[in-house]
């Protein structure tokens, strides 16, 4: 177990007071979530030779374990084979593998997009169920963000009674505040109609496109209004991010919100319960003797 010494653990659970918009873009599984940030740094490097599960490795981002990395492309694939009707049943461990199930299942979709039987949609990520169906699952850098954004609006609003620079933002959520599961798991799947279809949110986007400004419409899948989920974060004894800096944190976010389409838009503002957890101890997690 983590040494109780050194760190603290609190069970933060959000309740949706609006509804949540999902945030996996689906312009391209394989593009978006893997190769477009590949793709740039193998072209600086010239390496566009190298194999495709090197590529993926080589480039994952650096505040995502390659544990987390294949996990959430797993969920993203998860979401979209709900969507053609196709489950996966023995879903790969293996990134250059899961590249290729996820542009396969792309292509599918494409097809079905081109029928007109579906529209385009910013969706959440899911996994099985084990009942033969799939349920909704966030990761759970969404909550750190969450909080680390509020301390950045703190600051920069003059407000120091938690960091006082942004910098001690950066430095104190990358090292001081960490969840200790990869995901949550909210109690309730996203909002469909009588028949079973996704009922989405549709909201007007602003973009720049060769120098003109133009709209376009997104549409997202949403998490109904009560939904909870949440997640424990384990928080360096020491660190300023104490009980009450967390409850301050919290309570600012539930303007902020979670998901797509938050501050401007309402959408994702929660209530929240915070528990400090006197004995907790991490599964998996075994420090041994003579060790700290």
């Amino acid at each position: 177990m983590a040494h109780p010494k050194f760190f603290k653990y609190y069970k933060v659970t959000y309740k949706l007071l609006t509804e949540m918009l999902g945030t996996c873009s689906e312009a391209s599984i394989w593009n978006v979530h893997v190769i477009k940030k590949a793709m740039k740094q193998i072209k600086k490097a010239n390496q566009l030779t190298g194999k495709l599960n090197k590529i993926a490795e080589q480039f994952i981002g650096d505040e995502i374990s390659p544990e987390k990395h294949i996990a959430e492309l797993q969920g993203i694939i998860n979401a979209f084979s709900e969507l053609i009707g196709e489950h996966v049943k023995d879903m790969p461990n293996d990134v250059a593998k899961l590249l290729g199930l996820a542009e396969e299942i792309e292509n599918k979709y494409r097809e079905i997009l081109k029928s007109g039987e579906e529209s385009p949609a910013t969706v959440f990520m899911r996994e099985p169920d084990g009942n033969g169906g799939t349920r909704v699952k966030i990761g759970s850098h969404m909550a750190l963000g969450n909080l680390k954004k509020n301390a950045s609006v703190m600051v920069n609003n003059g407000d120091k009674s938690i960091l006082n620079t942004k910098v001690s933002v950066g430095e104190v959520f990358a090292l001081d505040v960490k969840p200790i599961d990869q995901f949550m798991y909210p109690d309730q799947d996203i909002i469909r109609d009588e028949n079973g279809k996704r009922v989405l949110c549709e909201r007007p986007v602003r973009f720049n496109r060769m120098g003109k400004d133009e709209t376009a419409i997104s549409q997202s899948e949403q998490l109904p209004i009560g939904t909870e989920f949440g997640c424990i974060l384990r928080v360096r004894a020491e660190s300023p991010i104490t009980k009450d800096a967390l409850i301050k944190l919290l309570t600012m976010g539930r303007s902020n919100g979670l998901g797509a389409w938050r501050s401007s838009g309402g959408k994702g503002q929660y209530c929240f319960k915070l528990e400090e957890l006197e004995d907790f101890t991490e599964d998996g997690v075994v420090i041994p003797e003579g060790f700290m």
